[in-house]
């Protein structure tokens, strides 16, 4: 089947912090262009942590999993990845071993997209690379404050990673999380970011549903996730 040649109407839903979503129209659509639609199931390994390969993956649906493989424990999941995200390009910018797995969470789509073919794209779109260094700069910092992000209590923490995941779907802003993956996320167990989305949903700033948590207040849950504010 033919590339769709009109790749603004397929744009699908963005994760509002991922790369696609910052990028302005034409870039955007330049970048849809690239590479190859793959689809893939549920468990599915992407990328393997170790392996020398340097080509970009760009997810158009679905969810993937960062997994990192350490000496002493199995594998533990440090992100998610949504829709509008780029995976791999740490390998494409260093040309060193992938530093981490990643593994579907449900079927996803994908774009495959070369290395020569994205620093193609990069030196095309100006714009476009000085996006993705603000990308990579928002991970560091991501990594940086995990340390400190765990001395939170858990209510804050799972309000920082719904506005994080955040996708907007017509009126709505959704996260397609369950209550176990958003536990995992947020270094907590499951009772206490189950009780954390309750004491959000009491407050008016969530509605849950099957598989999903809708954002009813964003300016109200970004003020939980300041590591000032609490919620008794």
């Amino acid at each position: 089947m033919p590339e769709n040649p009109h790749p603004r109407l397929a744009r699908g839903r963005w994760s509002r912090s991922s790369f696609v979503a910052r990028l302005a129209p034409p870039d955007r659509d330049a970048l849809l262009l690239l590479g190859s639609r793959e689809e893939h199931p549920d468990s599915r390994c992407l990328l393997k942590q170790g392996e020398h390969s340097r080509h970009i993956l760009l997810l158009t649906s679905g969810r993937v999993r960062i997994m990192l493989h350490g000496h002493r424990r199995g594998p533990y999941r440090i992100a998610l990845r949504a829709p509008g995200d780029l995976v791999g390009e740490l390998a494409f910018l260093d040309d060193r071993p992938r530093s981490a797995s990643v593994i579907t969470n449900g079927p996803v789509v994908v774009r495959r997209i070369p290395d020569r073919a994205f620093d193609s794209y990069l030196r095309r779109h100006p714009a476009a690379h000085r996006l993705l260094a603000q990308v990579l700069a928002d991970r560091l910092r991501i990594a940086d404050q995990r340390s400190v992000q765990a001395s939170y209590d858990v209510t804050t923490r799972v309000a920082v990673v719904l506005g994080d995941l955040a996708v907007e779907e017509g009126d709505e802003l959704v996260v397609h999380l369950t209550q176990r993956e958003l536990a995992q996320l947020v270094g907590a167990a499951q009772v206490s970011a189950h009780r954390a989305v309750r004491a959000l949903v009491r407050r008016g700033l969530l509605r849950t549903r099957h598989g999903s948590i809708v954002i009813r207040d964003e300016s109200g849950l970004g003020r939980v996730a300041e590591p000032d504010s609490c919620i008794t």
